[in-house]
């Protein structure tokens, strides 16, 4: 995570973050004083370390981890302990006491490398960028979340873009090959680094669909993003930290060159596709669509399996390798990368 972290420009930030739960955690206010000054401006609003800024500081940072999706929340409040809600346990034995109560999230190590990766989504999440989940205007409920037995578009569209299915997560738990396109920004590569480490690490292959930085295709999708940056430089340096991430991922695999294959190309494209295994028995897929100024939770995403939708999947499937294969698709190389 320290890697991703440093691809993404956050690396002081998220060594000042690891520092801040070191120990028992947070034991007061004081201890936001020594954070970098991105995180006491940008994240928690702290103008000056004084007594009363810091104190609103922590309510702030008290916040951010309300908001936190839910499997990412627990693992935050583990981190900061605030208000010793784990004990007066240090780091280590907070994350060795969390397995026993957690059997499910296994080891203490997978709990320190989650709890890393919830502490770069969360700096991710002050970005511009970010979105928070939408809800609805009329009674506070998530928006996509069930109705009754009732029978709509829901039944179909059941692919959350932000906050992934166990199905989606199991898939890339067991992937060989994945192949991947139409992503605006690195979060899902960020999120799933140690499952596409592994996949490179085993001798695996992933190839990876990218919108071309330099190109005019970047600012046309920020102008239909319902959170667009401000000026074409940003957007242009979101494009070109994708690449370091899968960069740095590829990296720490020590993986060769050919495991990991980016080609870029200057075109809005038509959909988000992750494509499983694709030349196998097993293979499937996870679509989303692109809409026009909305939150990235409200994009209508579905599953395709070859066994069951042999025509639909073969369709998407077609649509990704034109592309990839399109004159105008460019390689990414080394000499590329940021």
């Amino acid at each position: 995570m320290a890697v991703l972290a440093k691809a993404q420009g956050f690396g002081d930030d998220f060594d000042s973050l690891q520092r801040l739960r070191r120990g028992r955690g947070v034991t007061g206010p004081d201890d936001l004083s020594y954070l970098s000054d991105y995180i006491k401006r940008r994240m928690l609003h702290i103008e000056r370390d004084t007594e009363s800024e810091l104190k609103r500081g922590l309510d702030n940072l008290r916040q951010l981890i309300d908001k936190s999706p839910p499997h990412e929340r627990e693992l935050l409040r583990l981190c900061f302990n605030i208000d010793r809600t784990f004990g007066t346990f240090n780091w280590l034995e907070r994350a060795e006491n969390f397995t026993i109560d957690h059997e499910w999230i296994g080891s203490s190590r997978n709990v320190r490398h989650r709890a890393d990766l919830a502490l770069l989504q969360l700096l991710m999440r002050t970005r511009p960028a970010a979105e928070l989940e939408p809800f609805s205007a009329t009674d506070g409920t998530r928006v996509g979340a069930s109705h009754g037995g009732a029978v709509s578009a829901l039944a179909f569209f059941a692919e959350d873009y932000v906050r992934n299915s166990p199905r989606f997560a199991a898939s890339w738990e067991a992937a060989h090959a994945v192949d991947m396109c139409g992503f605006g920004h690195n979060r899902m590569a960020v999120a799933y680094s140690a499952e596409i480490g592994r996949i490179l690490r085993s001798g695996g292959r992933v190839r990876v669909l990218m919108q071309d930085p330099e190109g005019q295709a970047v600012l046309d999708a920020n102008r239909r993003s319902s959170t667009p940056k401000a000026s074409a430089g940003s957007v242009r340096h979101q494009h070109r930290s994708g690449i370091a991430t899968f960069h740095a991922i590829r990296s720490a695999a020590d993986a060769t060159a050919d495991s990991l294959q980016l080609r870029a190309y200057d075109i809005m494209p038509p959909f988000t596709g992750y494509f499983f295994n694709p030349d196998d028995e097993t293979a499937h897929a996870y679509v989303w669509f692109w809409s026009w100024r909305q939150p990235s939770s409200w994009r209508p995403g579905f599953f395709l399996a070859r066994s069951a939708d042999p025509l639909w999947y073969e369709r998407f499937r077609e649509q990704f390798q034109a592309m990839w294969d399109d004159d105008g698709t460019q390689e990414i190389t080394d000499g590329d990368l940021p």
